[in-house]
């Protein structure tokens, strides 16, 4: 310390590095005083009689560290931030300032919500979500209580950041999760709930359900015979299990079928990894998912399988890996399209249409089927690559029959190569390629759906696809449906298909023996699973 009893401000001064830390409370050489950094990532000065006083040390913002361990030489824990130019000066009062838990971003008291806790309502929601991912995941983080008299809800976005070993949870059924309700305002206003620690620990739990819930929300479930077959309750149990071995459909690049493993099964969902390859790609699918196989399927349908990373496509032989990984294949009869009847249907590998860009709605390209499964078919667009493919069957909304843009007066987008200058021709196109168009009796488009706004349901949170969470239908067009995470605020909502398989009839989770992500309520603390 200085003379003056200020910390040096020199530039490569490690305020944290330079302390002897025991037990969490951290000492300068040659000075009596003792610290340590709080919650908040701040170091804190602890009085002789263990009364806590936040001081902020210069202008530095010490986000997060932890407490210095002993290492290697030279290493420290954090470096401070440098002084602004002008020397020193006399530091403003920090009296109403507040720090975000989740970014540490520093705000005064009213542009914050949640009694200071968070800078907006996205970083409240990382906050949440971090929490919900890591106790579904089967993660075991009970924290004792901090003996704060008051805590707050959040509420959680896409992106999760570290966990955070203050956060006060309570723990209950997965069947009766509930939190206390963020309010979402206007644009622009952020509104504050409290709810008392010690009101909330001996007040009995309220067991939730469907039926409860609607009734005191006034809501409405989504009638059973709006759902395809593929989206309502299956007739038979998910019999897939732990490291069995498949083949299967890169969601991210539909014209590949590569080598899957079973990750993790759960309810009527499974979780498929891609062999040889990092966890960051899995994905999940339904058990009665078209998209995936049993093993032996490309060879039987003459479809290139991919291998896993690090094994040669010519040299991989299902029987050898399996006997080398200790692994067995998934029955056949888990598959539910082995043991379907294929429906005639004009569509053939070759043939050309329009087609809409699911990526880019507004565009209607040129297309052509590239593959057919059963009663579905692979659309590829002319001279782009497979990540806009996408499979469909022959009452899809998304696909027109050749002329259909110049009958509707809609734009046709051609393909790359085509000359700007020059006009399409769907003719002279299809003679270049020697292809032909598919014929317009095979187009059978589907009726539009019977869901309303306002209609419950449950839904795959796309952004985690671990979780199914209660859902209201927000708004919807012809073939889409908007959905809305009941409790969170509107900004995550999004459109999907009204055939997509992400989205069920309530009850569901409870008949496959899925964890039913409970929505926010206002009058239960949150829960974790």
């Amino acid at each position: 310390l200085g003379s003056d009893g200020a910390v040096p401000s020199h530039p490569d001064f490690d305020v944290v590095g330079a302390m002897d830390w025991r037990d969490g409370i951290g000492t300068l050489p040659g000075s009596t005083l003792r610290f340590r950094i709080n919650e908040f990532g701040t170091l804190e000065i602890v009085s002789p009689e263990e009364e806590v006083t936040l001081t902020f040390v210069s202008h530095w913002v010490l986000p997060w560290l932890p407490v210095p361990v002993p290492g290697p030489p030279g290493e420290g824990v954090g470096r401070p931030k440098e002084e602004p130019p002008g020397g020193a000066e006399e530091l403003p009062s920090m009296e109403g300032i507040c720090c975000c838990e989740q970014c540490g971003h520093y705000g005064t008291a009213e542009e914050f919500f949640q009694e200071g806790r968070f800078c907006s309502d996205k970083c409240a929601r990382i906050f949440t979500t971090e929490n919900l991912k890591y106790d579904l995941a089967g993660k075991q983080r009970r924290h004792q209580s901090l003996g704060r008299q008051e805590t707050w809800a959040e509420a959680e976005p896409e992106h999760a950041s570290r966990p955070r070993a203050f956060t006060q949870q309570w723990t209950c059924k997965a069947t009766s999760t509930s939190a206390a309700r963020v309010a979402y305002g206007h644009v622009g206003k952020r509104r504050r709930l409290r709810v008392p620690v010690a009101a909330a620990s001996t007040t009995k739990k309220r067991a939730w359900t469907w039926m409860l819930y609607l009734e005191e929300d006034k809501g409405v479930a989504a009638p059973v015979r709006l759902f395809r077959e593929s989206q309502s309750f299956p007739q038979s149990r998910n019999g897939f299990k732990v490291g069995m071995r498949l083949e299967g459909i890169d969601p991210k690049h539909p014209s590949l079928v590569c080598v899957l493993s079973v990750a993790e099964v759960c309810g009527y969902r499974v979780r498929l990894h891609f062999d040889g390859y990092s966890e960051c790609y899995d994905f999940w699918v339904n058990a009665d998912s078209p998209d995936i196989h049993p093993v032996g399927w490309c060879e039987k349908t003459n479809h290139k399988l991919q291998p896993p990373k690090g094994h040669k496509e010519e040299e991989f032989a299902w029987p050898a890996y399996l006997k080398t990984v200790k692994a067995q294949a998934a029955p056949r009869q888990l598959f539910k399209n082995q043991n379907t009847t294929v429906t005639p249907m004009g569509f053939r590998v070759g043939m050309k249409l329009e087609a809409v860009d699911k990526k880019n709605p507004a565009l209607v390209c040129v297309a052509t089927i590239t593959d057919v499964v059963d009663s579905r078919f692979l659309v590829h667009f002319d001279t782009w690559d497979d990540s806009y493919d996408y499979w469909c069957d022959s009452s899809s909304p998304y696909i027109h029959p050749v002329g259909w843009c110049q009958e509707h007066g809609r734009p046709l987008t051609p393909p790359q190569n085509y000359s700007e200058g020059k006009k399409f021709s769907w003719e002279k196109y299809l003679e270049e390629n020697g292809a032909q168009a598919a014929p317009a009796r095979a187009f059978k488009q589907r009726p539009t759906h019977g869901f309303q706004p306002g209609m419950r349901l449950e839904a795959v949170d796309r952004r985690n696809p671990t979780l199914v969470c209660v859902a209201t239908i927000a708004n919807c067009d012809d073939h889409r449906i908007k959905v809305h995470f009941d409790g969170w605020s509107p900004e995550y909502n999004y459109w999907l298909d009204a055939d997509c398989p992400d989205i069920h009839p309530v009850g569901w989770c409870e008949k496959t023996g899925h964890p039913l992500q409970l929505p926010v309520s206002e009058y239960t603390p949150l829960c974790a699973r």
